[in-house]
């Protein structure tokens, strides 16, 4: 009962434009008075689960995508895979998805890469000759990669969550990843190839314009590389490896000497207001969790799914339909403060590992932001292109088969979320 009133208004509060951090907070004093909890109940729980040492890797690692914003690398990196890829047919396209994928391995964000990586990239394609809706749709879609590339926030609260390995999760991130690029890739061939989308002629290719911006975005490029090597040889922690990010984006300011104390403080300004967001959610969607778990409600679900199957792929097929739902009105960490512990321990007790489940929550949730009535991913790149939503709504079609695609494929083969961390993990 109250976790039910809890939903109901939450969800009948979005409508009326009430911010979501205040939607959460009341919609969980409702639960805990439902349940007759006293009021310091939501300040405890509050309090105690945000002080968690892997949530303390959100910060740094928001941090080092941000320096990398402000340093002037993103632009580094797009340079080169421009110039590597560029000559080909719609090859300024396939440099977008290419350095969207690359920058997942620094920001682990879907709104930190559309508001770095897209106004180089959407730039860069208007001037080329490439329609700007379409421009703006890529890199909404193409930002879905990034909370599936380590390092990811959305990895970081579910592992905590679920309490789950972080350095499993992130792990198990890159196959889906580079999937989902590969199919973003081919989509734009086939856009090109059957003149759906128009592609202005590519430029001639140039070595020697591949090798000074090689040179140039070389240590750019190696980000990813030094977080993630340094994690699965087991020589330090996710914590650690997000302060170490953070050290060598600063170093690679020094090299270059794009640091200074003005860009340093944009870069801290804007970390610390997404951080205190996420960090505030986070400990909100702890009582929600807390009010669904007195009442058992997964144990609830479970036992009436049983009743008319016992199937694992079709209780996960059913959830992530349910998340797609919630994706259309609730923001991601919304939903998946919601969704954790009302579907977790649910699909776990008809077997499905909880790793694989990640994989599959985080992407199914992150189908949100490509589409209204929230569709925040489309909101901020119009904010950031001042193009109106209509056009780039209906530029977003041509993606989703590969979303659609890619969702099933994440969802009916756990191979591709649970082979490579048992390759790759010292354990």
């Amino acid at each position: 009962m109250a976790s039910l009133a809890m939903i109901i208004v939450l969800i009948g509060l979005m409508p009326l434009r009430v911010p979501v951090c205040a939607a959460m907070g009341l919609s969980a004093v409702v639960g805990l008075a439902i349940l007759d909890m006293p009021i310091n109940t939501l300040v405890r729980y509050m309090a105690t689960d945000v002080r968690s040492v892997p949530l303390l890797a959100i910060p740094f690692f928001i941090l080092a995508g941000n320096l990398m914003n402000h340093f002037n690398m993103t632009r580094r990196i797009f340079d080169f895979l421009e110039a590597l890829v560029g000559f080909f047919s719609g090859g300024l396209a396939q440099a977008a998805v290419l350095t969207t994928l690359v920058f997942g391995g620094i920001s682990g964000s879907a709104l930190a890469t559309i508001a770095g990586v897209g106004v180089i990239t959407i730039h860069a394609m208007k001037r080329a000759g490439y329609r700007a809706e379409f421009a703006a749709a890529l890199v909404v879609a193409a930002s879905l990669m990034d909370p599936l590339i380590p390092p990811s926030i959305m990895f970081i609260i579910y592992a905590v969550q679920m309490n789950v390995s972080v350095a499993d999760l992130f792990v198990a991130g890159m196959v889906p990843g580079v999937l989902l690029a590969a199919l973003l890739m081919l989509n734009n061939l086939v856009l090109a190839k059957l003149g759906i989308e128009r592609f202005p002629k590519p430029e001639p290719p140039s070595f020697d314009r591949l090798w000074r911006s090689f040179l140039s975005g070389l240590p750019a490029l190696l980000t990813p590389v030094v977080i993630l090597r340094s994690m699965t040889t087991g020589l330090v922690t996710p914590t650690e490896a997000s302060v170490l990010a953070v050290l060598y984006t600063l170093l690679l300011g020094v090299l270059h000497r794009e640091i200074s104390w003005e860009r340093l403080w944009r870069g801290f300004e804007d970390t610390a207001r997404a951080t205190a967001l996420i960090m505030f959610l986070t400990a909100i969607g702890s009582v929600m969790g807390f009010v669904m778990t007195s009442e058992r409600t997964a144990e609830a679900m479970a036992s009436w799914m049983v009743s008319f199957t016992d199937s694992r792929y079709v209780v996960l097929l059913l959830v992530v339909v349910a998340l797609l739902i919630m994706g259309v009105f609730l923001e991601a960490v919304p939903v998946m403060l919601i969704a954790i512990p009302l579907f977790g321990p649910l699909v776990v007790s008809y077997g499905v590992d909880p790793v694989h489940f990640g994989v599959v929550l985080t992407f199914a949730i992150l189908l949100g932001i490509v589409h209204p009535p929230i569709g925040l991913g489309i909101f901020a790149v119009c904010a950031i292109t001042r193009l109106k939503m209509g056009p780039v709504v209906r530029a977003t079609l041509l993606f989703y088969p590969v979303l659609v695609l890619c969702m099933l494929l994440l969802t009916f083969v756990p191979a591709l979320s649970t082979w490579l961390p048992k390759v790759m993990i010292v354990r």
